[in-house]
């Protein structure tokens, strides 16, 4: 049934999928961390999702290396 005959005024919810590679996540976990202070409100769960996964992808060394890496 469209959601137009199911509930007229409210449009269905939007959703993204997308798989992410280990490489585009490690970019997303280095931009999120260097841009912290612009993460716009409704942000803030993704962000830490992808924190969340680099600090269980890597040990805590090659995380602190990893942040603290300008050039990987």
């Amino acid at each position: 049934m469209p959601f137009s005959e199911k509930n007229p005024d409210k449009e269905p919810s939007p959703v993204f999928n997308y798989g992410f590679s280990k490489e585009e996540i490690k970019l997303l976990a280095r931009l999120l961390r260097n841009n912290q202070s612009e993460i716009p409100p409704g942000l803030e769960i993704f962000s830490r999702k992808v924190e969340l996964y680099i600090y269980n992808l890597m040990t805590i060394d090659e995380v602190e290396k990893f942040y603290g890496d300008r050039n990987l």
